[in-house]
């Protein structure tokens, strides 16, 4: 129902005072955020299933709903309110605990989906080295991994998913 005062215009809420920790923790959710939605979007995941403390209900989240709701609270101090999911497919979501969990296990293995290796550096050290190095002039490493590394992703592979088979055969991740 539209409001019929011609002069009422809505306004977001006074902002609230947060502290320090408070606005770091919910900055660090959305880099949490960005990074599972980059890595789980392309298989087809909407969003996040949040446990609510309060209700004890799950809630469920797109992407983009999330992102705004944790850029308000970091304006206002406080969450929108959002209508419950209607009709989830619940299979279409991802748990924050483990969307979290596998993107720092992906960050710890030296796969971070948005990480890019450099052809004309060392990816363990970053000493910059030459085409006919076969080892690294610094750390000693072997570069065979990285032209093994180059040939799959000129051959169409997805970079996180190159480092992704290599670290599964053996080599050290990069």
């Amino acid at each position: 129902m539209e409001n019929e005062d011609p002069d009422f215009e809505p306004r977001d809420p006074e902002p609230l005072d947060l502290s320090e920790d408070d606005l770091e923790d919910i900055a660090a959710d959305l880099a949490d955020l960005a990074a599972m939605r980059l890595v789980f979007s392309a298989q087809g995941v909407k969003g996040v299933v949040i446990a609510c403390q309060d209700c004890g209900s799950n809630h469920f989240y797109e992407w983009e709903l999330l992102r705004d709701n944790l850029d308000h609270m970091l304006r206002f101090g406080e969450p929108r309110m959002h209508e419950p999911a209607w009709d989830i497919a619940e299979d279409e979501y991802i748990q924050w605990d483990y969307g979290k969990g596998y993107v720092d296990a992906l960050a710890d293995t030296g796969l971070q989906p948005d990480r890019k290796v450099e052809m004309t550096q060392c990816p363990w050290c970053e000493t910059p080295f030459s085409e006919e190095f076969r080892y690294c002039p610094s750390c000693g490493r072997a570069l065979s991994t990285i032209r093994l590394y180059r040939e799959l992703v000129e051959r169409g592979f997805d970079e996180r998913d190159a480092r992704a088979m290599l670290v599964r055969a053996g080599y050290d991740p990069f």
